[in-house]
């Protein structure tokens, strides 16, 4: 026989065989149902992402809105601003701190506590003036 021929012949049968054919459709099904998983992700990544720029859109425009309203209405000096947005983000933080402490402590019995910072007293620089003197050292 000639080597073509039973090279060919081998492939038309092993093609045509029904264990070939089942393996080549249960391929061809896990790979619809990867592509069909795969756009199913992609379409519900697309639409949280489209939804956290719709929120935070939104909330950065009603902040600015409220924003613009309390500096119209009030005109604060510039020591109020800072002290409202150091406030601001404090309670942010902290209610962030607090949530995260509680999902841990729920989630794996973990209790943490940090060690109370005290407060910042801002030093008044007209009684502080007089301590601290600098001298030369005396030559000799």
């Amino acid at each position: 026989m000639n080597p073509v021929k039973a090279a060919a012949w081998n492939f038309w049968y092993t093609l045509s065989n029904a264990e070939t054919l089942a393996v080549y459709r249960f391929a061809i099904a896990k790979t619809w149902e990867l592509l069909k998983r795969a756009a199913q992700l992609v379409l519900l990544l697309f639409l949280f992402a489209t939804t956290i720029a719709v929120w935070l859109w939104s909330v950065s425009f009603q902040s600015g809105r409220s924003l613009r309203v309390w500096l119209e209405t009030k005109n604060p000096t510039l020591p109020e601003v800072l002290t409202a947005a150091k406030n601001l983000f404090s309670q942010t933080f902290r209610s962030i701190w607090n949530w995260m402490q509680s999902q841990i402590k729920q989630q794996f019995g973990i209790e943490i506590k940090l060690p109370v910072i005290p407060e910042l007293q801002q030093l008044d620089p007209i009684q502080n003036a007089g301590s601290v003197t600098i001298t030369k050292p005396s030559k000799k």
